[in-house]
Order: C-alpha cells, then sequence, then structure tokens
C-alpha cells in the first residue's frame, strides 16, 4: 500500500487529521495533524491496526467479529475526527462511512450507499467531483478550496450556498489500483463569506477604488500597471494625471532610505515567502512635504505556475501616529531617543550582547556648568547649547551606536560590539574634547565642559538597572574629581553613591540643626599692613565627619537647591559681623560674600540683597560678593538685573579667580566691577621671568587703567608679598597673614591693628 501511494511526503504534510489504511484496517501512514490532534507519536500509530491505536473503539466487539463490527468501530472512529470526513468507493464515489458532521453538512442521513451525483447533485456542477473523477483516475492527492456546494442544513430546508474545503486521498486495493478515496474537509462558508474572494469585475473594482476611504491600489504585475484611488491620491496632493501608471512612477516619489525595504517586502510576498505584504515608507507629496504611509496588501491572483500576476492593497496616512510616536520615544529638543526610548534600546542591545557573547559600554555623559548657563542666559540659549552638544556627541560615535538625552543636561551613549576598553576610552575623550570647545550661542562664546562615567558589560553587571546606575555613580565620581574627565565603574563607587545620599541628607538639616559655621579670612591693605576687609567663608560642622570645607559640599548644596538658603543665611551673619566690626574700629569694615551663579536664578527667587542692606542700617560699602567670571560673561536679563540693583544698593563687586576663565572689558565696566581677585595659581611663583608673574602684573596695570581694586589671593611668603606691594598690588590675603578664623578669634585680630601670621 505504502509503495502504491505516490506522495507521501505531501500526505504527510496535510493540515488536516488523516489516515491511511490497509485494507485490513492497519495504519500505512498518517498526517502530522492527525499526530498533534491525538498527542500520538508516529511509531504509535504507523503499522498498527486502527484497534490497537483506539482500543475503546472497538471495546464492545470482540476481535476479527463481522465486517459490520469493524464498520461500526471506524463510524465511531470517523466520528471522533475533527471537520468531517467520508470514505467513497468506486468511480462513481459511493458513499460507504461518513462522519456525523458530514451528515449536519449533507442533511440527508440516507446517503450511505448513494453515489455522490445523487447524493449531492448540486456538486457536479462546480469543480468537487471532476476533483474527485481526477484523483480516483490518477491515484494522486488532491485539495478543493472553497469549493462552492447547494446544501440544506436539515431536511426540507431552502438550498444555501455553502463553501467547503476538501483534501482527497486515494485509498488503494491490495494489487495497488484505486479502491476509493478518503475526504476530508471543513465548512468554511462563516471564512469565505467574512472575506469574499477577489472576483469583481474590473468596473466593479473600479468603483471599490473610487469609494474607498483609504487609498486602495492594484498592481498587474505583468503589465507593470499600478492603479491608485482618487482618494489616494488626494491624500497626497496628486491629480489623476500627475503621477504615471507604472510602479516605478510611485516608487520615485518614495523616499531614498525605504525603497529598498518596500521592494524587499514586495517581493517576499510575491515568492509567498510572506502571506501579505506591510510596509511603512515615506512618500513625497504634491507640497513637497513627506508623508508617512502604511501599506497592506496580498497576492490575489496567480497563473498555473504560481506566479504572482496581481496584487491589491491599501494605503493609509499614519503620519500623525509617528508623530504621535516620536513624541512618545524622542526629546523634542535634541531630536534624540529620550528615557522611554533609551530603556528600550539599552535592553536590546543587551539581548543582542548575551547572545553573541559581545562586551558593551553605556556611557552617561553630564554637561558641566550647563544649569548655570541655562539659568543665566534664559531657556532658549539652554536648548540651543544642548543641540549643539547631541550634535557634537554624535559625531564622535558610529551609526550603529545610541546617543540618548534622558532630561535636563545628561545624555547616554551606548557602545556595542567592543573589542576593546582603549576603544571606549577614546571615545570618551573626543567626546570631552568635543564639548570643551567653545559654543556660539546668541551672538556669544559660551563654555562648558563634560563630566563622564563609563561602566561594561558584562564585566560590571548584566542587566540595564545595575549598568545605569553603576554610570550615574561613575559620573558623579568624574564631576566631583574636578569635571571635564571621565571615569570607569569601580565596585568601590557604590560605597561612595551611599555616602553621597546620606551627605545629601544631612545637609538638609545642617541649618535648622544650627551646625552651619563662618570664618573670616582677613584682607590686608599692602601698602600699611592693616586688615581692612574680610571674606567670609562657610563651614559645616558635620556631627559625624567634624568640620567640613566648601568643596566638600557646596556641589551638594547646588544639585540641590538648599545653595539659596545656605547663601541667604551667610550674607544675613556677614551684616551682623560688619555691624559689630564697623563699631569696633569706627568705619564702615566690608564683608565679601561669596555668591554661587546658582543663586542667579528665577525672579521669585531673587536674593533682594540691597534692600536688606538699605533696611539694617548700614553703609551701603559694609558689604561685597564675589562673583566668578562666568557670571558676567553668561549673563541673562535676570541676572543683570540683579547685578544693577545690587551696584544702585552700593553693594560692591569683586571678581573671583580672575584670569583663570573668560571674561571682557565691556561686562568690567558695564556692571562697575570694583576688584579683581587675582587668582592664587598667578601668585605662588616669584621668579622674574615666570608667565604667571607676568600674567599677575599685566592684571594689576590693566585693573588700574580701569579703575580698579586688585586683590591677590594665596600670599603664603613674605617675598610673594613684597613683589606684589613693589608693583602695585592693592590688597591681599593668604596664610602669610592669616587663616579663616572663627568670628571671636577674628575679632582679637582686628584688635591688634597688624597683621598676623
Amino acid at each position: 500500500m505504502a509503495e502504491a501511494n505516490p506522495d507521501l511526503k505531501a500526505f504527510r504534510a496535510a493540515t488536516v487529521p488523516l489516515l491511511l489504511l490497509a485494507k485490513d484496517l492497519m495504519v500505512v501512514e498518517t498526517t502530522e495533524s492527525f499526530l498533534a490532534a491525538w498527542s500520538l507519536l508516529r511509531g504509535e500509530v504507523v503499522g498498527r491496526s486502527v484497534f490497537e491505536v483506539f482500543p475503546d473503539a472497538n471495546a464492545s466487539v470482540p476481535p476479527r467479529e463481522s465486517g459490520e463490527a469493524v464498520v461500526s468501530s471506524i463510524q465511531e472512529l470517523f466520528d471522533r475526527m475533527p471537520g468531517f470526513i467520508c470514505l467513497t468507493r468506486g468511480p462513481q464515489h459511493v458513499f460507504d462511512i461518513v462522519s456525523r458532521s458530514f451528515h449536519l453538512l449533507a442533511a440527508d442521513p440516507s446517503i450511505i450507499g448513494m453515489p455522490i451525483r445523487r447524493a449531492l447533485p448540486e456538486a457536479a456542477s462546480n469543480a468537487l467531483v471532476p476533483l474527485l473523477d481526477d484523483v480516483y483516475a490518477n491515484g494522486r492527492p488532491a485539495a478543493g478550496r472553497a469549493c462552492q456546494l447547494k446544501l440544506q442544513r436539515h431536511p426540507g430546508a431552502p438550498w444555501i450556498d455553502a463553501y467547503v474545503d476538501f483534501i482527497f486521498q486515494p485509498v488503494f486495493a491490495a494489487e495497488g489500483s484505486v479502491a476509493g478515496i478518503l475526504a476530508c474537509g471543513h465548512d468554511v462558508t462563516h471564512e469565505i463569506q467574512a472575506h469574499p474572494p477577489p472576483d469583481f469585475s474590473e468596473e466593479r473594482f473600479h468603483l471599490a477604488l473610487e469609494a474607498a476611504g483609504d487609498g486602495v491600489w492594484d498592481w498587474c504585475i505583468p503589465a507593470n500597471r499600478f492603479l491608485f484611488s482618487a482618494r489616494g491620491r488626494a491624500m497626497l496632493g496628486y491629480t489623476a494625471d500627475e503621477i504615471g501608471t507604472s510602479l516605478d512612477d510611485w516608487l520615485a516619489i518614495t523616499h531614498d532610505d525605504d525603497q529598498e525595504r518596500v521592494r524587499e517586502n514586495a517581493m517576499a510576498c510575491l515568492k509567498g515567502r510572506l502571506p501579505y505584504f506591510s510596509a511603512e515608507y515615506r512618500v513625497r507629496c504634491k507640497d513637497g512635504r513627506w508623508k508617512s504611509l502604511l501599506s497592506r496588501g496580498a497576492v490575489v491572483q496567480r497563473d498555473s505556475n504560481g506566479l504572482a500576476i496581481r496584487m491589491v492593497g491599501t494605503t493609509i496616512d499614519i503620519s500623525n501616529e509617528q508623530e504621535t510616536l516620536r513624541r512618545a520615544n524622542f526629546d523634542s529638543v535634541t531630536r534624540l531617543p529620550n528615557r522611554n526610548l533609551f530603556r528600550d534600546r539599552l535592553e536590546k542591545e543587551l539581548q543582542s550582547a548575551r547572545r553573541t557573547h559581545k562586551a558593551l559600554a553605556l556611557l552617561f555623559v553630564d554637561l558641566d556648568r550647563f544649569k548655570e548657563v541655562n539659568d543665566l542666559l534664559g531657556h532658549d540659549a539652554g536648548d540651543k547649547l544642548l543641540r549643539q552638544c547631541a550634535d557634537r556627541i554624535c559625531s564622535n560615535v558610529r551609526a550603529a551606536d545610541t546617543v540618548a538625552r534622558l532630561g535636563g543636561d545628561e545624555f547616554t551613549v551606548i557602545l556595542i560590539d567592543l573589542e576593546s576598553r582603549a576603544h571606549v576610552e577614546d571615545i570618551a575623550q573626543k567626546i570631552l574634547d568635543e564639548l570643551a570647545r567653545p559654543f556660539e550661542i546668541c551672538d556669544a562664546h559660551v563654555h562648558i565642559s563634560g563630566s563622564i562615567g563609563i561602566t561594561l558589560y558584562p564585566e560590571d553587571g548584566d542587566d540595564q538597572e545595575r549598568l545605569v546606575q553603576n554610570a550615574d555613580q561613575a559620573m558623579y565620581v568624574a564631576k566631583s574629581a574636578g569635571r571635564n574627565q571621565f571615569h570607569f565603574f569601580t565596585r568601590s563607587m557604590q560605597e561612595q553613591a551611599r555616602n553621597r545620599i546620606s551627605m545629601m541628607g544631612y545637609l538638609r538639616n545642617a541649618l535648622p540643626q544650627g551646625e552651619m559655621r563662618l570664618c573670616f579670612q582677613p584682607v590686608v591693605d599692602l601698602s600699611s599692613g592693616r586688615v581692612v576687609k574680610a571674606e567670609a567663608l562657610l563651614r559645616w560642622q558635620h556631627p559625624l565627619k567634624g568640620l567640613l570645607l566648601p568643596s566638600e559640599f557646596i556641589a551638594l548644596a547646588e544639585e540641590s537647591g538648599l545653595i539659596h538658603e545656605l547663601g541667604q543665611w551667610t550674607f544675613m551673619q556677614s551684616l551682623v559681623w560688619s555691624r559689630q566690626w564697623s563699631e569696633l574700629t569706627g568705619s564702615a569694615f566690608q564683608v565679601s560674600v561669596n555668591v554661587s551663579p546658582i543663586q542667579f536664578m528665577q525672579r521669585k527667587r531673587a536674593m533682594n540683597w540691597g534692600k536688606q542692606l538699605r533696611e539694617s542700617g548700614l553703609a551701603s560699602t559694609s558689604i561685597s560678593v564675589e562673583i566668578t567670571e562666568g557670571v558676567l560673561f553668561n549673563t541673562s536679563s535676570v541676572t543683570e538685573q540683579q547685578l544693577l540693583e545690587m551696584r544702585d544698593a552700593g553693594i560692591q563687586v569683586a571678581i573671583d579667580d580672575f584670569g583663570t576663565g573668560y571674561s571682557s572689558m565691556a561686562y568690567l565696566k558695564k556692571f562697575d566691577v570694583d576688584y579683581l581677585k587675582i587668582d592664587q595659581s598667578f601668585v605662588r611663583s616669584t621668579e622674574p621671568d615666570n608667565s604667571s608673574r607676568t600674567i599677575a602684573e599685566t592684571i594689576i596695570v590693566m585693573a588700574h587703567k580701569l579703575g580698579l581694586k586688585v586683590i591677590a589671593e594665596g600670599i603664603e611668603t613674605p617675598e610673594q608679598r613684597d613683589w606684589l606691594q613693589q608693583v602695585g598690588c592693592d590688597f591681599g590675603q593668604g596664610f602669610l597673614f592669616s587663616r579663616p578664623l572663627p568670628p571671636d578669634e577674628f575679632e582679637r585680630l582686628l584688635h591688634t591693628r597688624q597683621p598676623s601670621l
């Protein structure tokens, strides 16, 4: 029997449960779907009697009983099969056995023993009976798709159209001739009615095209004729005669980056590798804009060789959906992936790295002093700066890598397929170099830098949460170490991160707990050696760590916003001591207060120090403020107004660490700056031909030409004092005269009226 079957492989692959039986009801072959339906293995079925495979089917009938008993047991087997099944014999296709479900389809219970032409007279009018004839004559299996029959659902019911999918398998006699046909199938009437076959005439099809709300297209492949509905053309702004009727005409207005993908998807559908065509792509509208479209379609007609000759489908405008998707996944300022898309890409890259066993690096890039620029120049300038930073970062990575903006001044970079740690270091340094170059913002040069934290997969962690935390911790180490540098994650950083969180908690309670202290360093008149001013310096008496310098907590205060409260407290305390020491010395004694750039923020947080100084009754020269060059150079309207209000109130202004940044003579005059403080790096050397000494002397000459006074910081030796005095420096401060002192000790120094070591 098996040798007589010409196509066992095709039989096994049939999508419906079938058994191929010998005359003695031995199972010769079975389909894969039969095995799946009954949860059986092929070895448990093939070569065995159906009564061994289904012992319950013959439980009530002793083995080798009458043929009627055998038929009865097969009937039970047929009734238990899914779909419907029947066995016919002879060239007239006489029904020998039919399943219960087949009775429901045919309605007539008396069809056993009847030829199909008499049992189903309507079947002769379609391809069903000729297909059975062909299977019987040639002995080859065949399938009938959506065969249309006129059937009654029950006796006396009206005749209705029904659609049936059939698979016909020849049953062979012992000598090898075809004895009958085993037919198995399903009623697909509901599916066909829900999705009618494309049997429209051309006229009806064109009417359907014009009536469709979306773009509907019809592609005749041999003629390369591509028809698109009028509404589809109107969606793009074209009239009927403005685009040709070949597919090439439509591909010509498809975006270059999308054409290859559209072609590949279409060919996969034409060749049967994909059941449907689906592609998103961009098309140029008549007005020049690009519109995002989604096209779906399917092959509806093939020739006798299986080649596709016709495809139809629809096209819809998804521009709004694409815009919504873009907003949900991309940053509106830089157009980079946002936090959501970054997380998604990081997870996918990690999955890929696990499969390929390749390394991956995550870089966390934080812009140094961005908040200062944003607060001083305004948000529009800040957005321009962010866009330029994004472009510079992207220019130093590969197209396969990912650059994202998490928010604020934070960027991330995912570097994939790494071969060495040196590659990561090279990219990180290039990014730092790019960020350190001046930016052109609002006709001004803006200078910032970057701090980068780096973590590696799988060396530092194997999940995205761990890697993000690692990179963030490494970035804070880079920032704390002086900024404009990168650091790789180390295990010790986890402890540092915990300490940082702890420090932030203590700092929030520092003022309420009375832990903040002020120390005062004297400023000496170099010509007389007398103490004439003092600089207020903040200290924190930490409950566990002892006395901390500003370098250990000011950055945390700026980050958390606590700098505003600390700055206001320092100013008010300075007023108190200025009053006391003015009474002691008999003249206005000036105390200078350092102001963080972060304190120059929105108007609602304006310092109003000029008003508070007037209300205190002290002389206007009792307080001076020390600011960095960057505050002047990156001045917003709010900052400018606050500086001018201080000047109008008589508060003097000193530029701290002058010479280490970028400034302009115009700004010095515009804000009536009173003092320039030479950074201690220019004071250390006293060699006559030293460049630092030359810079210091130049600053002194320039300041005097502009009518400004000069204060030299960091004087530690008599030689430094004598040189500065000789070149005309006005004031000095440093350890040569005194370290910063608590108020009571500073007051004792004032009593001496002499500088003190």
